[in-house]
């Protein structure tokens, strides 16, 4: 009898135990992916990397080639994180500019550094030798191969300048998204969304 009792209450004290770890787990999942502004993430990008984020912002430019890329502002709106969308969300719409949108992703970085433009300028060459060969009838105008080099000059100029002889870019791979509500008026948002899209067009440029 008393061996019998002894069983049922370990039964239920590695039960109890088996609940208060899920608890805990659960506990620990909501802290890990709890919501951080624009404006956090951007104060110490690195330490998000390669981590699952849920991030809020305004939606100051979605790319009008594709929908592959959007851009989400905080309080400064010459700061901003591309944002690009998984297979399963597929694109986003260019109607969700001045939008507050919660994100839901990883953060990844790219590293640029010599190795890296040069392998650009080798995929350039090989892509237009490949274009005379096959006889194609586009031909590359001088202001797009002005604009292909001057991104080139570029980008090792911000090497050049960078302490580590390379430079990163930032973005959050989404899995998922959503349109929330935003205490500041949508209109006037949406404004200056606007007046700030041209600007990350450029700079969108950058980013391919």
């Amino acid at each position: 009898m008393i061996k019998k009792v002894f069983g049922i209450l370990f039964v239920l004290a590695a039960f109890a135990a088996c609940t208060n770890q899920g608890q805990k787990s659960e506990e620990t999942k909501e802290k890990e992916i709890a919501a951080v502004t624009v404006d956090e993430v951007n104060a110490n990008i690195q330490s998000y990397v390669d981590k699952e984020i849920v991030i809020k912002g305004t939606v100051n430019h979605v790319c009008s080639h594709g929908g592959k890329r959007m851009f989400i502002m905080g309080t400064d709106p010459d700061v901003a994180i591309k944002i690009t969308p998984n297979d399963e969300i597929g694109v986003f719409e260019k109607e969700l500019e001045g939008s507050h949108v919660k994100v839901t992703g990883i953060m990844k970085e790219l590293r640029i550094d010599e190795a890296y433009v040069a392998n650009l300028e080798k995929e350039e060459a090989e892509s237009e030798a490949l274009h005379d060969h096959s006889g194609g009838t586009h031909e590359e105008t001088t202001e797009e191969a002005e604009q292909k080099q001057h991104q080139i000059d570029a980008m090792r100029e911000q090497i050049a300048a960078s302490e580590n002889g390379y430079y990163s870019q930032f973005w959050i791979e989404a899995s998922k998204f959503e349109v929330v509500e935003c205490d500041q008026d949508h209109e006037d948002i949406k404004s200056e969304a606007h007046d700030h899209e041209h600007e990350h067009a450029e700079s969108e440029e950058h980013s391919n």
